[in-house]
């Protein structure tokens, strides 16, 4: 598929809204967007393709990100047409003028979340909602949040905290191996627990409000006014993939490799430890001499399964 204001690049991180460009960019040719802002910009991959379709459009760029990675601070140092927030989202989204899209991508809590749409809200009052994108709608934010710095958000909104955490899809609680998080809630499930929690409990308040999901890639979400003369465009593009099953299998089918691959590195780096181990040479050394020959187990060994090659 043609990407619209965008310039070829390297194959996007699933982490990061940049999976979705393909998708994003004709959603903003049609909204005529702007003013754009990014919540969570980290390194700017998605930030660039932002760029790179409001510079041949003529509109403005915000990136919102506490504690900006040295790429995105590079990109806005060089580029007079970013804006970079250097403060928390629930700090700056409410005295920044109305936009008309947003990328939400910051800390993937319901508390975070569901200020950011309120403030959106609030600062469309005057005119109409916005174009809104999410990213990580789906496991494994949909119904557990997860904190950068858990003490930005008051004690009786945080879940019950879970620290140097790993998570598997299927696991409410913690995985023995998954993804590594610093802070997350204890269990995956509840009330307020979650972005896609969020963004339901959102719609209950703000009536006229379309949602599209995408499960893929962590999942997209997007939300958008239905009265909007760009809504039935908008629709037309995502109505495809939307909760699509297909989507969602092969969805699956990544987060299993993931965890096998991240399983493989967890026992891969337990190997290595023991060849620089002292305690495993003299182990080695032990069992040579009670077989008289080779020992039941030894560092070669160890190599061969790591297909490292021989001294």
């Amino acid at each position: 598929m043609a990407v619209s204001g965008s310039e070829s690049r390297a194959e996007p991180s699933a982490s990061s809204l940049a999976s979705f460009t393909e998708l994003l960019m004709p959603c903003l040719d049609a909204v005529e967007a702007a003013s754009l802002v990014e919540v969570g910009a980290f390194q700017g991959e998605f930030t660039r393709d932002l760029l790179a379709w409001a510079d041949s459009r003529g509109a403005h760029v915000t990136a919102i990100d506490p504690e900006p990675r040295p790429e995105l601070t590079e990109l806005s140092d060089g580029h007079g047409g970013l804006q970079l927030a250097r403060e928390p989202s629930l700090s700056v989204l409410g005295e920044l003028p109305p936009a008309d899209a947003l990328f939400i991508d910051g800390d993937h809590n319901y508390f975070t979340v569901l200020g950011e749409l309120r403030l959106i809200a609030e600062r469309a009052q005057a005119a109409a909602m916005p174009f809104i994108a999410l990213h990580d709608v789906c496991w494994p934010h949909a119904r557990r949040d997860t904190y950068y710095v858990p003490e930005r958000i008051p004690e009786s909104h945080r879940q019950q905290l879970a620290h140097d955490v790993r998570l598997a899809p299927g696991v409410v609680g913690a995985a023995q191996t998954g993804l590594h998080f610093d802070w997350a809630a204890e269990r995956e499930g509840g009330s307020r627990n979650g972005v896609l929690t969020a963004v339901e409990d959102f719609m209950d308040e703000i009536r006229g409000l379309r949602f599209a999901l995408i499960p893929v890639f962590f999942g997209l979400g997007v939300l958008w006014p239905e009265d909007a003369s760009w809504s039935g465009t908008v629709a037309n593009l995502l109505e495809p993939w939307d909760r699509s099953p297909i989507l969602a299998r092969l969805e699956a089918a990544r987060l299993a490799q993931m965890s096998d691959r991240i399983k493989l590195d967890q026992q891969e780096a337990v190997l290595r430890s023991l060849l620089n181990s002292r305690a495993f040479a003299v182990a080695e050394g032990v069992s040579k001499l009670r077989q008289g020959g080779d020992p039941a187990f030894s560092r070669e060994q160890v190599r061969r399964v790591l297909g490292d090659e021989p001294d």
